[in-house]
Parts: structure tokens; C-alpha cells; sequence
């Protein structure tokens, strides 16, 4: 349905308004998602596979670590699923202006695969509310809800993809993303779990070989190079998809946006692998305050790189199909808004 007066939104204050809530609703969504996984990826991959021996050292340690998870794994769930409703308006507002706003929202939500992706975002935002509730009442169905979170949240990412291929052809696109998104929240979310982890535990430089951050470091670091190479090959193959040629890179805002990200994200390949070679001796030893800001650092820029993120996902990609118009002139049949509405010039 067209809007009454629409006009397209060419005053440059209200374009920049939109631009910024827009990104800062989407960076903050963005974030919810990956300590959502990095909590879970923290405690089955890092934590419960440490080699740190049974004894009281690990037993306090282990108090801890489960506060932790359980703390900011229902936090995030919570944030995740406050945010969905402002995020999906979000990208409503990105579409055809020329169309009111409840006829984006109705052909985004109920006529795309996006809408898809979100009922299984919603899904997975109450499953792992759930699990983080119950695991923090010592039920061990808890733990099973949050690994079931964890695919649900893959499987609706992917769906919703980039904003302005709501309604394009259906790819091999859509695992791409979603593994990437579970890759980014294993990797990225775990870390920022592990700077957190850091601040709780009591250095052991009596006995560092039971330190429980060495032995943390020790046991993500270790599985940190493969999920670094994951993320940036899914992410590759997600953004190659939305650009038409060499020249859209530097180009195109969408193009000029991607090499930034993945500058930064070199970056972060490089202080990952800085860390997997000297962390865990630090951990161990007078050099654990220096760790733990280089470790603070990395995780500023995983900040920076979801900001990228954000407005990278809502900016319109070179290789984008213009098929966003048609959607909204099909209304259910019998009603007065039908098909055969004229398109605007």
C-alpha cells in the first residue's frame, strides 16, 4: 500500500538519525547474538575441556565460571529478544519508502525468508532464556535448551541475511551465513568471555601450572586459529555474493565498508595469533596484568568490527536484486489492495 504522502527521505538530519539508530540498534543486536554463542561456546568448549586437575583450586574456579555463563548467557538472551522488535523495525525502514511502513513490515515478516529467520531468532532467543534460567536452578535441561539455542539462533541468521535480499531467490547463501554468525559468536563471543573470566580468577603463581586463566587460555587459544579461519572464509564467500565485480570494492560504500572489516579482522588474526603463541606463559606468570589489557584491547576491536558489521549489513550491496518493489503490491487475495496497484515513477 502506498503511503499518503510518501516522499522519499531526502533531508539530510533525518537521514543521518536514521542511519546512526539504525546502526547502533543493529551493533547492539549484533553483540547480543555473539555473547549469546560465546557464552555457550565458552562453557562446553573452553571451560569443561580444560586440563586444570580436580582439586579446591578448581572447584572455586569452577563456582565462578558457572556464575559467569549463567549471568551473562541470560543477559544476552534477554538483550537478544528486546532488541528483535527495534532490529526488525530497522530493517522495515531501509526498504521502499515510497510504501507505508506497515506494508514493509507485513511483506517482510510474513512474505520473506527474513520473516522465517526471525520466528527462528525468536525460537532460539527462548530457548536459550530458558536454558540459562534452568541451568542456573542446577537442572540439566537447561544445558541441553542452550546447545539447542545455538543452531536455532545459526538457522534464523542466515535466513535473514543482508536486509535487501529479504526477497531475492533462495542460495546456498544462507549457510554461509549462519555458520558464520555461529563461528563469530564461538570465536569472538568466547574471547570477550574470556577477558571477563580473567578479572575473576585468582592468579596461582605458587603452583601457575594450576592457574585456571592459564589454563583457559591454553585450551581456547588452542581452538581459536580454526574458528578464525572459519569465520573468514564464510565471511568471504557471504560478501562475495554481494558484489558484481573487482571494481565494487573500492567503488561502492558497501565495498569500501568490507575492506575495513576485514582489515580489522586481519588485525584480530594477528593478535590472535600473538596470544596463542605467548598468552597461556603470561597467564602464568608477572607479565598476567599485561595480558589482560592486550586481551581488554582485542576485545575493543571486536566492538569495532560487529559497529562494521551493522553498517555494512544495513548498507545496499552493488550486487543487491531489485525485487523489493513488487513485494508490497501483492496483497492477500479479495482485498482492496491487490496486485494490480500501479508502482510509482
Amino acid at each position: 500500500m502506498l503511503a499518503p504522502d510518501a516522499r522519499t527521505r531526502d533531508h539530510p538530519p533525518v537521514q543521518i538519525f536514521l542511519a546512526l539508530s539504525t546502526a547502533l540498534v543493529a551493533t547492539l543486536y549484533f553483540l547480543a547474538a555473539v555473547v549469546l554463542v560465546g557464552a555457550a561456546a565458552f562453557h562446553f568448549l573452553v571451560w569443561r575441556q580444560t586440563s586444570l586437575p580436580l582439586g579446591p583450586v578448581r572447584d572455586a574456579t569452577n563456582e565462578q565460571m558457572f556464575s559467569l555463563v549463567v549471568r551473562w548467557g541470560t543477559g544476552s538472551a534477554v538483550a537478544f529478544l528486546l532488541l528483535i522488535v527495534p532490529r526488525t523495525l530497522g530493517v522495515a525502514a531501509l526498504m521502499d519508502d515510497r510504501f507505508t511502513l506497515d506494508s514493509r513490515l507485513e511483506a517482510l515478516v510474513l512474505r520473506s525468508e527474513w520473516g522465517i529467520g526471525l520466528a527462528a531468532t525468536i525460537a532460539a532467543g527462548v530457548l536459550a532464556l530458558a536454558g540459562w534460567r534452568l541451568a542456573g536452578a542446577r537442572q540439566a535441561i537447561g544445558w541441553w535448551l542452550v546447545l539447542a539455542s545455538v543452531p536455532a539462533l545459526a538457522i534464523g541468521a542466515g535466513l535473514q541475511g543482508h536486509p535487501f535480499d529479504a526477497f531475492a531467490t533462495l542460495t546456498l547463501a544462507p549457510i554461509f551465513d549462519g555458520l558464520h554468525i555461529a563461528g563469530v559468536g564461538a570465536w569472538l563471543g568466547a574471547l570477550f568471555l574470556l577477558v571477563l573470566a580473567g578479572h575473576r580468577v585468582q592468579a596461582h603463581t605458587a603452583s601457575p601450572w594450576t592457574d585456571p586463566l592459564g589454563a583457559m587460555i591454553e585450551r581456547y587459544f588452542r581452538l581459536s586459529g580454526a574458528l578464525g579461519s572459519a569465520v573468514v572464509l564464510t565471511g568471504l564467500f557471504s560478501s562475495a555474493t554481494h558484489l558484481t565485480g573487482f571494481d565494487d570494492i573500492t567503488g561502492s560504500p558497501y565495498g569500501r565498508l568490507l575492506v575495513g572489516k576485514v582489515a580489522i579482522v586481519f588485525i584480530l588474526l594477528a593478535f590472535n595469533e600473538y596470544h596463542r603463541r605467548h598468552a597461556e606463559r603470561m597467564a602464568r606468570t608477572g607479565e598476567r596484568a599485561h595480558l589482560l589489557h592486550s586481551l581488554r584491547f582485542q576485545a575493543g576491536l571486536i566492538v569495532l568490527v560487529l559497529s562494521l558489521t551493522a553498517l555494512l549489513v544495513d548498507t545496499a550491496p552493488p550486487g543487491v536484486n531489485e525485487v523489493r518493489g513488487e513485494v508490497f503490491r501483492s496483497a492477500p487475495r479479495g482485498s482492496a489492495e491487490s496486485a494490480d496497484l500501479p508502482m510509482p515513477h
